[in-house]
């Protein structure tokens, strides 16, 4: 009976947690890509795939195998992970955390940041937006977002940072912090600036206004330009790219913009409104695409597909003129990527 009493609580802790079981002698962490799977937000179903290139496999939820004694898993709602000085960083946005982990997925720590958002690293330091205040729509929201700058050494935050409402995306570039305002939970009255930080004072120096709802910035250091999303009011005004001169302030629109934006060898890479213009051989087939990333090496692409946000999305494989090379189920909605070299 007691045995029996044992295996019933043992089945619902694993069916309440979501496990995949992987042995772990089978995992193999060579050159590949870490995916991290959002999950729907309530459902404590952030999860971690990672895909090896050269075998052309993917593990699922490989956090629980490799973390058994971690009995919540990775939380609720991934947001963001990179790779960046030996470990890996990913952002679990309604937990309030980043967990920081090896290039095995082995826990080393978390950083707890409330409602955290994006994360990006400059000399030593990881820096991280956060909304500050909790998931409430309200167009009257008061609560202005920071970023915390984190020792990627020691993991211990040794500064804050107000900026705007509610900001996302992060880039760094010749002693600047910038930071996309997206004033998300605020609509109508969404943000449309974007935060200048002095990486030296590690204060706000200036807001510039881009558009409404910005959500991505990376720096082009080739051409010297900042590229910004920003996703409209998702009625009337449509998302669009823009480019930021930080000398001269000069904003210039570019076009429709998409969910990702990616540098590689100094040409700007995004996943357009219109997935078609990236001419995909099996383009029927994507229900929902969610993420987008281009390996730096190859060019090879890499499309992820939510489905119906509630049931496993894909990862799709193709080379850099859009030919399938293979596909695999992941966990729920599949949206950013962490290359392993």
């Amino acid at each position: 009976m007691a045995k029996a009493l044992f295996l019933c609580i043992c089945s619902v802790i694993a069916g309440c947690r979501h496990v995949e079981v992987i042995p772990t002698e089978n995992l193999h962490f060579g050159h590949g890509l870490y995916v991290l799977n959002e999950g729907n937000m309530g459902s404590n179903k952030a999860s971690i795939d990672f895909y090896d290139i050269d075998n052309d496999t993917l593990y699922r939820n490989i956090y629980p195998t490799v973390n058994p004694q971690i009995i919540k898993e990775l939380g609720d709602v991934g947001n963001d992970i990179a790779i960046y000085g030996g470990k890996m960083y990913a952002v679990i946005n309604v937990s309030g955390k980043v967990e920081v982990m090896d290039l095995q997925a082995k826990r080393i720590g978390q950083v707890d940041i409330p409602n955290c958002r994006s994360i990006v690293f400059h000399e030593g330091y990881a820096y991280v937006s956060s909304y500050a205040g909790p998931v409430q729509l309200d167009e009257n929201y008061k609560q202005r977002g920071y970023v915390a700058k984190i020792d990627t050494v020691s993991l211990h935050i040794t500064d804050t940072c107000l900026v705007g409402y509610q900001p996302n995306g992060l880039a760094a570039a010749a002693g600047k912090l910038y930071v996309a305002n997206s004033g998300g939970y605020m609509a109508p009255n969404y943000d449309s600036t974007l935060s200048v930080i002095d990486l030296k004072t590690f204060k706000e120096v200036e807001r510039i206004t881009i558009a409404k709802n910005l959500n991505e910035v990376v720096y082009d250091e080739g051409q010297h330009r900042l590229i910004i999303s920003a996703q409209g009011d998702y009625y009337t005004e449509r998302a669009m790219l823009y480019q930021l001169d930080p000398t001269s302030k000069e904003v210039k629109a570019l076009g429709y913009a998409g969910r990702h934006l990616q540098m590689v060898a100094g040409e700007l890479r995004y996943m357009p409104q219109n997935i078609s213009q990236l001419k995909l051989s099996n383009q029927k087939e994507l229900m929902t695409p969610y993420g987008y990333y281009v390996d730096p090496e190859n060019e090879e692409m890499y499309v992820t597909d939510a489905r119906d946000y509630v049931t496993p999305g894909v990862l799709y494989r193709y080379s850099k003129d859009g030919q399938l090379i293979s596909k695999h189920r992941t966990g729920d909605i599949p949206g950013h990527f962490a290359l392993k070299r």
